[in-house]
């Protein structure tokens, strides 16, 4: 009985209700949304395009095939025959217009030895393979789109060199070959175009016969092992499915965590949202709860009642949810694909689990939210009813305003540490103390946000009864009096705002930082870098720009990774990560601003090394340390002697080495990442044409920044789509809030209120709970940019750019309009409703 008396109270307070059921779903389907792309991430296979004409591939990057490594995998019994194969990006140009395949991953094709071409399924269709240094064979799509056919004159560049070749021949694929496009030349003529290298991107294995896939796996995989360094695993065995990976077309899905937590950060924020769109209903019934304990409701039957509820709703609203997450899956997925998050061939698959995982977190978060309303419900005393004691106009609670103020004061705690540097730490414990800033105040501002509306309300009160003595005054006065009401929204809104500043805030003095970095190191007038997908630049073209007239330096540098040990370092001390090795091509110190102790880092010999201070202090090495080096794809370590220890500076690796020192191994020392130069504009003796950027020292640095911007440009929209969801549910929260107060707007009307000054003093009331929220959100930005900036030098004197105005414009906008134009349509609902009744 009493559980169908509590109800019916239902019945009173709709806007209640429906605010409550609109945010579930507006949760549910978010996180349904973006439960479907992630699980499609998780579960996706690359597609095996290039490799689809061999059954194993044992793959690599940056040459780490050795020769070496092909003639042990060739002298296995269970091998018929192995097949090393060289990829790198060859740009295609007829008549100085560059050639594009739509639904490529990469702009530009990839080039290939003919000999590899067993390994794909291609096959020639018109014309011969390529035998001269001028001759090229085009895929049949490439060629398609080019209008191209056999005895067609092309332009080919590599390694920032064009070339002019003749096609003399179109092979055509046996199978799916949909994302990229394959250029094949002669294979002595491919060891030219990559400077010398020896060594194979990829090995291609056939087995005898009778031999079984798995047999050939394991075989080759011993062959393998030696040449993968402890901690270093270069060469990877691969089958089946697997082998698309190896072909590094597609991006790597090292960066779906973020992914998977793009999910559970809107769960938990929604939580949030929930819980306070609950307590808003459960305050609204606050007098019918009251009598229902003066009954005799014991509080147990209260929590039944109000976890019935959370189910309830939480079940509806999943089911309407789950289809329109279905519907929005494929908008987020082409957003991340835009990102780069995804690949293009990325296509999100619908699985019953994460229908079940959404149908678990909406009840997961409609249960936790509801335990926090029953917490508020069962302090309401039955004597509030026969009292008639008013259900708003009461204080928040202190446990709220404590809690936000521990937070704040942990905040402060931690952001003086950082500004002291207290704890000197680097890396990534510096990064999870900035963090744990943002975090803690972050969540302060959103607990204190509510009190942040009430002091605001208080000091603007004259100001705006002077501007509107009647709307503004009758709004001021209940922003004031019943700011329990609007707890819910502000601190949503203020949680959304904050996030959002916070957080791209702190982006863009981290973009500013890589480009500030970069001024301080460079020293080069001009910096030469390949194009987006452009592959490296040749030593032909360092030697072309030194030869330059007025040209004083153009000092190359190229980078690997390499397993790294200190000989005579105790053996229980962990073994050190691996390391980036930087091979340098003429005198470094010219370009860059390099302070080294030791010997000078151009006067390394063939058996010498230079390490950086940074790495040095966590090897425990020094000046004469000896370091064993393995290099990807040796069998072997190298010794070397450490001559010089040089400042660690972004450009360059954590080691340096003459780029002779690998010059008798499979590696390459004739390409190049950068080429730096002093004197003269390089831009005039580099083709236009050759997919090369001359960029000034002040280009680069701008250049340096955007990209960084662009690699981590995921988070700042996440924070975008969090902060969005939390302005839905605010505007949800205010508006739907004022559907229970048609009491109150009818008991204004018959006071003689006009309509226009009812829907008056809505807005303003919108007006004094937005607008505090963004200035608090500002100051909150503000702060945590100004301590982050505070770390670099010249870093303050710029926190206000750092400050994502426009952003926090947009939002606080759109939350301001959103939140008039909803509750003028509450406004004008409730007056339409009273004159039907009146009728």
């Amino acid at each position: 009985m009493v559980t169908w008396l509590a109800w019916r109270t239902l019945r009173w307070h709709p806007g209640s209700l429906i605010g409550t059921w609109v945010t579930l779903v507006v949760a549910a389907t978010a996180v349904a949304a973006l439960w479907f792309v992630v699980d499609t991430t998780d579960r996706r296979q690359v597609p095996v395009e290039r490799y689809a004409g061999v059954p194993l591939v044992a793959g690599t990057a940056g040459g780490g095939i050795s020769p070496g490594l092909v003639v042990s995998v060739r002298s296995l019994p269970e091998v018929a025959a192995a097949v090393p194969e060289r990829s790198f990006p060859a740009g295609l140009s007829v008549h100085g217009r560059p050639v594009r395949v739509p639904g490529d991953q990469n702009a530009w094709p990839w080039g290939h030895g003919w000999s590899s071409a067993r390994l794909t399924p291609f096959a020639l269709r018109d014309g011969r393979p390529p035998r001269a240094r001028d001759e090229v064979v085009v895929d049949a799509r490439l060629a398609a789109a080019a209008g191209l056919g056999v005895g067609d004159r092309v332009e080919v560049t590599v390694a920032g060199t064009i070339r002019t070749c003749e096609v003399v021949g179109v092979a055509a694929a046996r199978s799916a070959w949909r994302y990229q496009s394959a250029l094949f030349f002669a294979d002595g003529h491919v060891t030219k175009l990559l400077g010398g290298r020896r060594g194979a991107d990829a090995l291609g294995v056939f087995p005898r016969p009778g031999v079984g896939t798995q047999a050939l796996r394991a075989a080759v995989a011993r062959a393998v092992q030696p040449y993968n360094a402890p901690g270093l695993p270069v060469v990877s065995v691969a089958t089946g499915a697997d082998r698309g990976e190896q072909e590094n077309n597609f991006p790597s899905p090292a960066g779906f965590n973020t992914l998977w937590f793009s999910v559970w950060i809107t769960a938990l924020i929604s939580t949030g949202m929930i819980a306070a769109a609950m307590g808003v209903s459960v305050r609204r019934r606050g007098m019918e709860i009251a009598v229902l304990r003066a009954i005799g409701a014991r509080p147990g039957q209260i929590r039944r009642m109000l976890l019935a509820e959370g189910v309830s709703l939480a079940v509806v609203a999943a089911a309407v949810a789950v289809p329109l997450g279905m519907l929005l899956a494929p908008a987020v997925a082409a957003r991340f694909r835009d990102l780069g998050a995804v690949s293009v061939a990325f296509e999100v698959g619908y699985r019953p689990a994460p229908m079940a995982g959404t149908l678990a977190l909406a009840l997961a978060m409609a249960l936790t939210a509801n335990l926090i309303s029953v917490r508020r419900a069962l302090r309401i005393r039955p004597g509030d009813a026969l009292g008639e004691a008013p259900a708003e106009g009461r204080p928040l609670g202190k446990g709220r305003l404590l809690t936000g103020l521990a937070l704040l004061a942990g905040a402060g705690a931690l952001s003086a540490a950082l500004l002291s540097d207290l704890f000197a730490l680097y890396g990534p414990a510096l990064m999870a103390l900035q963090f744990a800033t943002l975090g803690l105040a972050v969540s302060a501002a959103g607990l204190l946000a509510p009190w942040g509306v009430l002091v605001a309300g208080r000091l603007v009160r004259p100001v705006v009864a002077r501007l509107s003595p009647v709307s503004g005054h009758l709004a001021a006065a209940a922003v004031v009096f019943n700011h329990r009401r609007y707890a819910g929204a502000v601190a949503s809104l203020t949680l959304g705002l904050a996030l959002v500043g916070v957080v791209t805030g702190t982006q863009l003095f981290y973009d500013w930082r890589v480009a500030a970095q970069a001024v301080r190191d460079v020293r080069a007038d001009f910096v030469l870098r390949p194009t987006p997908g452009a592959g490296a630049l040749s030593e032909v073209l360092r030697r072309r720009v030194l030869a330059h007239e007025g040209t004083s330096a153009a000092v190359g540098i190229g980078s690997m990774p390499a397993a790294v040990s200190v000989e005579g370092r105790p053996a229980a001390r962990e073994p050190l990560p691996p390391a980036s090795v930087t091979l340098v091509t003429g005198d470094i110190t010219q370009v860059l601003d390099l302070p080294v102790r030791g010997r000078p880092s151009f006067d390394l010999g063939v058996d010498e090394i230079a390490m950086s201070d940074a790495l040095a202090a966590r090897a425990g090495a020094g000046l004469g340390s000896r370091l064993r080096i393995r290099l990807p794809g040796t069998a072997e370590d190298s010794s070397f002697t450490v001559t010089t220890i040089y400042t660690a500076t972004p450009e360059v690796g954590l080691m340096l080495l003459p780029a002779g020192a690998i010059a008798g191994t499979h590696l390459t020392s004739n390409l190049h990442e950068r080429i730096y130069v002093r004197g003269a504009d390089p831009g005039e003796v580099v083709d236009a044409r050759s997919a090369v950027e001359s960029l000034t020292r002040q280009q680069y640095m701008w250049r340096k920044s955007e990209e960084n911007a662009a690699r981590n440009r995921l988070m700042p929209y996440l924070s975008v789509l969090v902060a969005v969801f939390c302005a839905v549910a605010a505007v949800n929260s205010l508006c739907l809030a004022l559907v229970d107060r048609r009491r109150e707007f009818t008991g204004l009307r018959q006071l003689g209120m006009r309509r226009g000054r009812l829907a008056g003093m809505a807005c303003w009331e919108s007006v004094l709970t937005v607008v505090p929220v963004l200035v608090l959100a500002l100051a909150a930005c503000a702060w945590l940019v100004a301590v982050q900036a505070a770390s670099e030098p010249g870093g303050v004197a710029g926190t206000l750019s750092f400050i994502p105005f426009g952003w926090l414009a947009a939002l606080g906008g759109g939350a301001l309009a959103g939140t008039v134009a909803g509750s003028l349509l509450v406004i004008h609902g409730v007056m339409r409703n009273n004159r039907q009744e009146m009728a």
